[in-house]
């Protein structure tokens, strides 16, 4: 198959770009031609090119509504996939994802949509959007199918009706093994804590340092690693806690893989997800995860199992959570060894690539009278 991968942002490096980037490279291993058109470039299209993935540039596609530029980025999507010729379009995010899907019907090419997070929801108050539900709805009807990263995403389209039941698909995020070799044991004491995720709404850093100041009796560092808006005012909270010794915030092009295979405890405080790539990265490590249970994470994080998930916003639940882990290394081992076995037998990048090939598969179908 010939494919192209649509997305806004070239600029970040989040979920959306992290799938695209493991996707791609999977499907060009399994011969499939692999092109990917996003928006301002950056460090996601600097990780494209060092992989080989070839990569076109849309410099009006942005992800603030602008039509005199969403006009502009739907015509030069319209040229690009003229000189392209995909056999499929799959457009990625909320933005792209209306322009793309719009741009392959123009050309007849059958499209898949894959929202990462649905815009139905205002990310800042977690109340439904009219006018978004509107404009999926609208765009739902112009593409073939809908890939949902988690089945908490699919109940999410079918209970607005975005796009016809029947279009509906899950696709778990998946991610590639990498040479796996821990530099710190564990149950290494004391333990370092990592949380990778953009300093933006919703992520909830905030609810994290307050769990974390509860538990200054015992010891255990914590890393931040991203990029973002918030990143200041995360700064200064630590520091208003009192927690500068103990609290690191690292630049997002920090080698991750390297630090989870240092640290001992993986946390994700949040307030709306899909399946975050970044619990799949840290199961691979054989990292026990703390995670808020919202969106799709209790997919991938078994309560008591491979981890603990607790409430949305809850400090105290989130540093009871914590604080049994740190106390009990044993407790970390056997939750992180689960973990690991979870991700190799559910969450690879070649099982989430083969279960999408289906989908292209069944979007590529002639339509049955």
């Amino acid at each position: 198959m010939k494919i192209v991968h649509v997305l806004t942002r070239g600029d970040v490096l989040g979920g959306a770009q992290s799938h695209v980037r493991e996707l791609s490279l999977e499907l060009r291993s399994l011969g499939h031609d692999v092109t990917v058109i996003t928006g301002a470039p950056g460090i996601f299209t600097d990780q494209l090119r060092q992989a080989g993935i070839p990569w076109l540039p849309v410099k009006s596609l942005v992800r603030p509504v602008r039509p005199h530029r969403d006009l502009t980025a739907l015509v030069e999507l319209w040229c690009a996939l003229r000189n392209l010729k995909p056999d499929l379009v799959c457009a990625h995010t909320s933005k792209a994802g209306s322009l793309a899907r719009a741009a392959a019907r123009l050309h007849h090419i059958p499209s898949v949509f894959t929202p990462h997070g649905w815009s139905i929801l205002d990310r800042t108050s977690l109340r439904t959007k009219p006018l978004f539900c509107w404009a999926e709805r609208l765009s739902g009807r112009l593409g073939t199918r809908v890939i949902n990263v988690c089945e908490h995403e699919r109940m999410l389209a079918q209970q607005f009706g975005v796009c016809p039941k029947n279009a509906l698909e899950v696709v778990h995020n998946g991610i590639a093994e990498i040479p796996f070799a821990r530099l710190r044991p564990i149950d290494a004491q004391p333990p370092v804590i990592v949380m990778v995720a953009r300093f933006t709404w919703p992520k909830d850093h905030g609810t994290l340092l307050n769990a974390l100041y509860g538990l200054l009796s015992m010891e255990w560092r914590l890393l931040l690693v991203g990029a973002g808006e918030l990143k200041a005012r995360v700064g200064a909270q630590v520091s208003a806690l009192g927690l500068s010794d103990r609290v690191s915030i690292l630049p997002p092009e920090s080698d991750v893989n390297h630090l989870l295979m240092e640290a001992q405890i993986f946390v994700l405080s949040t307030n709306l997800e899909a399946l975050p790539i970044s619990i799949l990265e840290a199961m691979r490590a054989a990292l026990p995860v703390v995670a808020t249970d919202v969106g799709g994470i209790a997919e991938s994080v078994r309560h008591e199992e491979t981890g603990l998930l607790v409430r949305r916003g809850d400090v105290a639940g989130l540093r009871d959570a914590l604080a049994r882990l740190i106390a009990v290394p044993a407790l970390r081992v056997a939750m992180g060894t689960a973990g690991r076995r979870l991700w190799a037998a559910q969450f690879t990048a070649s099982a989430m690539a083969a279960r999408t090939v289906e989908v292209y598969k069944r979007a590529l179908a002639p339509v049955e009278n």
